[in-house]
């Protein structure tokens, strides 16, 4: 590894050090965490992500949520709350309506959350909403505002986003992809993806489907 190289890794890898170090008292994380440029991350209570998550440059996380292992969070994705401010409330201007986040007037809302699950990816610009489920191996299309849950191996797009299709044809596909990914070896490198450590559990013909 050339000098260029190093320099590039090891200033990637103080970049999520330093955010995540800076967001210890809301997130708590797994192994091989990557935190992009400019990803803002803030809750009122909890920000939890699982091994080999990947949060790309400019994303906001402004609720609380639980992202789970091996998820891919796209560039410009926005986690946000669905009740930030409650702007029902009488005589209060909406600069100063009670605030999720508050102490001094307590929210019903201030635990609720967004909950990504395992081998899901966040496409480009993809908006969250708290209060809602992405099931497992999902994929969300770019742009889209998912405001409703989302069942596993699923492929959601659209505002809001609804399911468009089914990453995987049957159970059967989808037990030997869980099985290949629970047995097999993965590891990220800051070097690019032709340097992650990818061994899954099966030969890579298999993994391979039209």
């Amino acid at each position: 590894m050339g000098i260029k190289t190093w320099i590039l890794v090891a200033g990637r890898q103080l970049q999520t050090k330093i955010k995540a170090f800076a967001c210890r008292k809301v997130l708590t994380h797994g192994d091989d965490l990557h935190l992009g440029a400019r990803t803002r991350i803030w809750a009122p209570s909890h920000v939890r992500m699982g091994n080999q998550v990947y949060v790309g440059k400019d994303v906001h996380i402004e609720a609380n949520c639980r992202i789970g292992h091996f998820c891919l969070v796209a560039n410009r994705v926005a986690i946000v709350g669905r009740h930030d401010h409650d702007f029902s409330a009488v005589g209060y201007p909406v600069r100063f309506s009670p605030w999720v986040g508050s102490k001094r007037l307590p929210s019903q809302y201030a635990h609720e959350e967004a909950v990504i699950e395992d081998d899901v990816w966040l496409g480009y610009g993809t908006i969250v909403l708290t209060g809602v489920t992405v099931g497992r191996g999902s994929v969300v299309a770019a742009g889209s505002v998912v405001t409703r849950d989302i069942p596993p191996y699923s492929i959601a797009a659209g505002v809001p986003a609804k399911v468009i299709g089914k990453r995987f044809d049957d159970q059967a596909t989808i037990d030997r992809h869980e099985a290949a990914i629970r047995d097999g070896h993965f590891r990220f490198s800051e070097r690019g993806y032709d340097h992650c450590l990818i061994e899954p559990a099966l030969p890579l013909a298999d993994s391979l489907h039209s």
